[in-house]
């Protein structure tokens, strides 16, 4: 310790109670004397947000709620996407409350290199405001409607990272239950990130079941069709599906006439184009077993990571750190860069439009309590990569 001499040394076991100072006196254990510690707390001010703390730039999607925009924070000049919904409409439709609560709770909850992470949200008594990064390497259905489909080692990528995303939400007992190219995301380096989570059912333990029907026609696994309860295995069906179309151009069972294809999804063959390689069509075959017992991830995430198709390509703690170089980089030009996105939507002038709804009562209203969410820090790392300057 060179010229240092120890007098003195204290075991510290101080009390950390946020809610009260801590004032206690420790005696040395080695050498004599005693010491005092005093610590004190002050409660962070986090206020809530108001849509005037931000500057709207851009429309980059709508939907039958509202629609998203990009946005800068003023104070900051950050780049993120905003969400924004009308109460009344999701009021008015059973179970909507529940969904949009749920994805602000899941979107909170979990940290995942390939899930688009919640900033903010806040609230007015009319709408509900989804702060998020922005992500602005277009939809992954952007890309493959462009592609037609994507090679094996392309696939193969998409498809490790969204099995990443959906083992994360599983460990947290969350059921995506709605994994389809409009919900993935690519970052300007070329890596998924999923994003809306309306759909999501939380509290789903390893066995429990629910029966809710819902999710898109293409991707319903064959339990939710016959109505049998459903678990978190009917994940691995639409990642089975959407690997499948990956690589092929079209969902397995695909059919313009909505029953046909369910019909098909319940009793049809699954085949495969002459030239799919045979681990490939292995996997795949497996995730699409239509007995949920013995599908390929019945066992949990490890079960599909150890499968040749991913094995033999795939080290995992690197991709889970993003070191494998994805195959495919977007082009994007700066953080403000729209193109990745639908004209039809960045053409449209960006508005907090307003809203002439009746006000909703104080019974509808106390649905929405703690909807309203501010860490306090919106410089944490990213998991997701946003565009790494930010434009004035």
């Amino acid at each position: 310790m060179g010229n240092d001499i120890l007098m003195a040394r204290v075991d510290l076991t101080p009390v950390l109670d946020g809610h009260h100072a801590s004032d206690q006196w420790y005696n040395a254990t080695a050498g004599s004397g005693a010491f005092h510690l005093k610590i004190d707390f002050k409660p962070a001010r986090h206020e809530s947000l108001t849509i005037e703390q931000f500057e709207l730039l851009k429309v980059i999607g709508k939907g039958s709620f509202g629609k998203v925009m990009q946005v800068r924070k003023k104070d900051t000049q950050r780049i993120y996407a905003l969400k924004t919904i009308r109460k009344a409409n999701i009021a008015s439709r059973p179970g909507e409350i529940t969904h949009i609560l749920a994805e602000r709770t899941v979107l909170a909850l979990v940290n995942n290199p390939f899930i688009v992470p919640l900033k903010f949200s806040f609230q007015t008594p009319d709408k509900l405001y989804l702060v998020m990064s922005f992500v602005n390497g277009g939809e992954l259905f952007y890309h493959l409607q462009r592609e037609g489909k994507f090679d094996e080692n392309r696939s193969r990528f998409y498809a490790a990272e969204l099995l990443c995303a959906l083992e994360h939400l599983h460990g947290f007992n969350v059921v995506y239950r709605d994994l389809k190219p409009e919900n993935i995301l690519l970052d300007y380096t070329g890596h998924i990130a999923l994003c809306d989570f309306g759909l999501c059912k939380l509290n789903m333990s390893e066995t429990e079941k629910t029966n809710t029907f819902c999710g898109t026609p293409e991707y319903i696994a064959p339990e939710l069709l016959m109505n049998q309860g459903y678990t978190k295995t009917v994940d691995w069906w639409t990642l089975g599906v959407l690997l499948y179309e990956m690589m092929t151009g079209l969902p397995p069972f695909y059919d313009e006439d909505v029953n046909i294809m369910y019909q098909r999804i319940l009793s049809d063959p699954l085949l495969f184009p002459p030239d799919m390689p045979s681990d490939a069509m292995s996997v795949i075959t497996g995730l699409l077993q239509r007995d949920p017992s013995k599908r390929l991830g019945a066992n949990g995430a490890e079960e599909i990571k150890r499968h040749p198709f991913f094995s033999k390509h795939i080290d995992w703690n690197r991709l889970i750190a993003k070191k494998i170089q994805p195959p495919f980089k977007p082009t994007v030009e700066s953080v403000l860069d729209v193109a990745n996105f639908d004209a039809e939507f960045t053409g449209e002038k960006p508005q907090d439009s307003h809203v002439d709804d009746t006000p909703l009562s104080e019974t509808v209203q106390d649905q929405f309590r703690g909807f309203t969410y501010n860490p306090g820090n919106e410089y944490l790392s990213e998991s997701v990569s946003s565009y790494p300057s930010v434009m004035g």
